[in-house]
């Protein structure tokens, strides 16, 4: 019998395009915090081209546990090398509304490779809805 998954489980690939620009797909992702914040957020980075990556997405940011330690958080810039899948978790509390405001407020957060392309084009998007 299979785990049931107690929290948003997100995958990303990287993708090489034209002219050594890279993108990250999907290119739009939507994380509903009544959802899939229940039980943590977890997003799985997957590199299968020949050379390094990473996933940066600025507003977001990624708890890590270290032994019996308070957990910590920095900003999401994950490096990912050729071949490697990485499994990131991702902190909840900067995306959990708080009571009395405006729930209906969508955050949007772009996410890319700064190494191969951070321009619009090649920049994919993440939106948080109540």
């Amino acid at each position: 019998m299979p785990l049931a998954s107690l929290g948003g489980e997100f995958h990303f690939v990287i993708h090489d395009m034209e002219s050594d620009a890279a993108a990250w797909s999907p290119r739009e992702v939507v994380i509903h915090t009544r959802t899939d914040l229940e039980g943590g957020l977890i997003f799985i980075l997957e590199n299968p081209t020949p050379r390094t990556h990473v996933f940066e997405a600025p507003g977001l940011f990624e708890q890590t546990v270290e032994g019996a330690e308070a957990p910590t958080v920095k900003p999401l810039r994950v490096y990912v090398a050729p071949g490697e899948t990485v499994r990131v978790q991702v902190s909840t509390e900067q995306l959990k509304r708080e009571p009395g405001t405006d729930a209906s407020r969508v955050q949007t957060c772009p996410f890319f490779c700064p190494l191969h392309g951070a321009d619009e084009a090649s920049r994919s998007t993440i939106r948080v809805v109540p």
